[in-house]
């Protein structure tokens, strides 16, 4: 009775609204959520999943903050099915007239701990209701570890320094250029970032900025006739002995220390152990972390890859000459503090088209925004074990 009317007292005080926040904030979204988590690939599970969507949908715009912070980009599908239910919240309140929660969108946007998918249209959101409050908070992502978020803070700088540039502010505009340079993660706006510091007469370090491993032991070809060496366990899967000498497909092979000056980390197998066509090749470096954590492997190949941590396959993609972009393919690896080995497998197939001749691959490693890590290549000689 006492709590019937304090929510009587509540609503005469406050009005409908009230009430209705009272109800919505007991409600377990993420028991409403459970239908959408389980819904499989192949669409099973979709007829509870759109009743679980119907459900979210109707909710009153006080729950965003609480539907925002289950986006997750991990669990893709879930993120979808919300993504439209949250459009289908704030499309009813703008036509309600009801007002959207923006301190506690806000306080979402500012909580570096949630979700980086959810942040990020958290902030969509504040940006259509109250651009300036949006605006506000921009300089604050520089250093944010949601890619999406950090980038809007770089394209603030970027257009701060290019005003500076044609006010003849070079050495402020340097100074601009040269804090979102150091932040900034994505490759286009690191690339304009380096012309304009070059251009203004500074030096850039672009392989260090982005965390590339340059320094590799290679050693190959062993045979991949019919693409069977993706899954042949070749030696250096068991064991890496650096100063071993292997029985490859063309005669007796051993490791190759090399290191590549190219701008984007870039290995070519084809300058480095010859120009090969149906063959296997292994990359091995030793790193040394100064501090435990999980981390990104990030890798750009453009033929068959697999990769390896301390022994254990992490990645594997067996499919050629599909092109090679900067960070296509990314795992998670939990480094230990001091060395970590990693291992890549490399395999070339047999196709004659002069597009299909490259033989490359390029790896990083990086924080969750894809921000370089700490670490420096270990000492290595003789077995990895």
């Amino acid at each position: 009775m006492r709590i019937t009317a304090l929510l009587l007292a509540l609503v005469v005080c406050l009005g409908t609204n009230a009430l209705a926040w009272v109800q919505e904030s007991s409600e377990n979204v993420s028991k409403i959520l459970e239908p959408i988590r389980k819904v499989g690939k192949s669409g099973l599970g979709n007829i509870e999943a759109q009743k679980a969507w119907k459900q979210i949908a109707n909710l009153s715009p006080n729950a965003l903050p609480e539907v925002l912070a289950s986006m997750d980009a991990s669990q893709p599908v879930l993120s979808n099915w919300l993504r439209s239910a949250i459009n289908a919240i704030v499309e009813k309140a703008n036509r309600d007239s009801k007002a959207l929660p923006l301190e506690k969108i806000t306080a979402l946007i500012k909580d570096t701990s949630k979700p980086a998918l959810g942040r990020k249209l958290a902030f969509e959101i504040l940006q259509s209701a109250d651009k300036d409050k949006a605006q506000a908070l921009i300089p604050s992502f520089i250093t944010d570890p949601a890619a999406e978020l950090r980038r809007e803070a770089i394209a603030l700088l970027i257009e701060e320094g290019s005003t500076q540039k044609k006010g003849k502010k070079d050495s402020e505009a340097k100074a601009t250029y040269r804090k979102a340079f150091m932040s900034a993660s994505d490759k286009d706006q690191v690339d304009q970032l380096a012309k304009e510091l070059k251009g203004l007469g500074e030096t850039v370090d672009l392989p260090a900025h982005f965390g590339f491993v340059r320094t590799w032991y290679l050693v190959g070809p062993f045979d991949n006739t019919k693409n069977k060496g993706f899954d042949m366990p070749y030696p250096p899967e068991k064991d890496v002995k650096l100063d071993a000498s292997y029985e490859g497909k063309e005669g007796a092979i051993k490791w190759v220390d090399f290191t590549t000056e190219d701008s984007y980390g870039v290995i070519d197998l084809n300058k480095v152990l010859g120009k090969k066509k149906e063959a296997t090749a292994y990359a091995f470096t030793r790193i040394n972390s100064p501090a435990e954590g999980t981390v990104y492997v990030r890798a750009g190949c453009i033929t068959s890859l697999k990769i390896f941590h301390d022994g254990k396959q992490i990645f594997a993609r067996d499919e050629y000459h599909h092109g090679m972009t900067m960070d296509q393919h990314a795992a998670p690896i939990h480094l230990k503090k001091g060395v970590n080995d990693i291992l890549l497998k490399i395999c070339q197939n047999n196709q004659t088209e002069s597009w299909a001749q490259k033989w490359e691959f390029q790896l990083r490693l990086t924080d969750f925004a894809g921000v370089k890590i700490p670490y420096t290549i270990a000492k290595q000689e003789g077995s990895a074990k």
